[in-house]
């Protein structure tokens, strides 16, 4: 007999689910047919299964607005000179809000989607930048927006500077991350078709890194970086840089996260498999074949997803909002609340 896989805390069961056999002789209801009220501790229960970085602490918290998620990041300031620190600071990213209908899965991939975030705050202030006799981090999430479209202005590209060799190891010279250098190997000019009047030039760059010994990211081995640019331009270079170091992060934490020990998100998993698993789970026969399930199930996502409606304000924004919306005729699903037109039957 299959064994049955056990519900989570704050899991439970919508009348006439059904167990499904899976091909590892276990049965299990699947999430769709299931009910959640998630509290701090079976979110606790949640997380305390996740594996990952002991640099990366995930905390489950709670206040008057609810549950929620925040992760922290030990390590040195990335402000200040290594040298002047004699050991680590702790802070943390923003609080990802939980809600107690959230499925469980969900839970797991915002904890999942939060340390990636993370992560990518940090490299983005690893990354700098020598100008003008100083130092600057132009990638960082500190900037002043607001600002900045005041400004826009002086932050347009207004000339570029064409790719070739020299210009590449004159910009990498000036450029520092996590505490390496990067070199170049090879660069390989290609012409494109023309867009329009102007013929367009794309090229093939590929770097290596050099770490020091104040290196401390894991995933910058002493292994080749390729980048293929659509425009050959120094500017777009450092983009196109800075989101493969972003890459890099992400997968790093995609080989990384585990839940129950399973790397859920690794490349190294057979997607064929899992796309098995979603067939056999998610048979729309199963409901269409049971009416009472059908509508047990029916009832159940629309009271999930009452808890999300948004509300309109009162105010300048909410009137362009409902303005924006007047738009989408026969708009289906449940509107927001306090929208003031009506749809057509």
């Amino acid at each position: 007999m299959s064994k049955a896989i056990p519900l989570f805390a704050g899991e439970t069961a919508i009348n006439h689910a059904p167990y499904i056999a899976l091909d590892n002789n276990t049965q299990c209801i699947p999430q769709h047919y299931l009910r959640y009220q998630h509290d701090l501790a079976s979110v606790e229960a949640l997380i305390q299964e996740i594996e990952f970085h002991p640099q990366y602490p995930i905390f489950v918290c709670q206040d008057e607005t609810g549950l929620y998620l925040q992760i922290g990041i030990i390590g040195y300031d990335n402000y200040q000179a290594r040298t002047e620190q004699s050991s680590y600071k702790i802070v943390y990213g923003r609080k990802w809000r939980i809600e107690s209908q959230l499925p469980s899965s969900e839970i797991i991939q915002t904890a999942f989607l939060a340390i990636k975030k993370a992560r990518e705050h940090e490299i983005r202030e690893l990354f700098t930048l020598s100008l003008n006799a100083k130092t600057c981090t132009p990638f960082n999430n500190h900037h002043d927006l607001p600002l900045l479209s005041r400004a826009s202005h002086q932050i347009e590209q207004k000339n570029t500077s064409k790719l070739d060799r020299a210009s590449i190891e004159a910009l990498l010279s000036r450029i520092e991350y996590d505490k390496g250098r990067f070199s170049l190997i090879k660069i390989e000019t290609r012409k494109n078709a023309p867009i329009g009047e102007q013929s367009v030039s794309s090229c093939l760059i590929e770097l290596i890194y050099q770490p020091s010994k104040q290196t401390h990211l894991e995933e910058l081995a002493h292994q080749p970086i390729t980048l293929i640019l659509q425009y050959a331009d120094t500017h777009y270079f450092m983009f196109a840089l800075m989101q493969h170091l972003i890459q890099l992060s992400d997968r790093q934490v995609d080989e990384s996260f585990k839940f129950k020990g399973v790397k859920r998100f690794s490349w190294h998993n057979d997607i064929e498999q899992i796309g098995q698993v979603s067939i056999q789970t998610r048979d729309k026969q199963i409901a269409n074949n049971n009416q009472h399930l059908a509508n047990a199930l029916a009832q159940n996502n629309y009271q999930t997803d009452k808890t999300r409606v948004p509300q309109i304000m009162d105010s300048l924004f909410g009137s362009d909002l409902k303005k924006k919306l007047s738009h989408f005729q026969d708009l289906q699903g449940i509107l927001p609340i306090n929208l003031f037109y009506h749809t057509s039957k």
